[in-house]
């Protein structure tokens, strides 16, 4: 699915861009009130590409920088207010959460690596 062609995206197709399950982006969204997406006259959520940038960040902070709710709603006041006025880069935090994991995949294989090499010594 190609992100970028699109203005706005259903709840459920931003659930499987980001990962995160459609309840908990309904919770976040009364949470966090830097995430509004907007609804259609029948009550349908619409996010745009800066929702789901925003989507991103709140669950960094939550599920891996460890923050509760509280401190993460000022980490991404704080954190939005330092990029006011220029253009939030599309995704650029997951390209840097994509970047770590697969960081932490190639330090495991290493180790694995050295695992089965001193095995192979015996």
């Amino acid at each position: 699915m190609d992100v970028r062609e699109k203005k706005y995206y259903p709840i459920r197709e931003v659930a499987q861009l980001t990962g995160v399950r459609e309840s908990v982006i309904r919770f976040w969204e009364q949470n966090f009130e830097e995430l509004e997406p907007i609804k259609n006259r029948v009550g349908q959520r619409k996010y745009t590409k800066t929702d789901i940038d925003i989507i991103f960040m709140i669950k960094k902070l939550l599920y891996e920088d460890e923050y509760k709710i509280s401190g993460a709603q000022k980490k991404l006041k704080q954190l939005l207010s330092e990029i006011d006025g220029e253009q939030m880069e599309l995704f650029g935090i997951e390209e840097k959460l994509t970047l770590d994991k697969l960081k932490d995949v190639r330090k495991e294989i290493v180790e694995a690596m050295q695992l089965l090499e001193g095995r192979q010594a015996l």
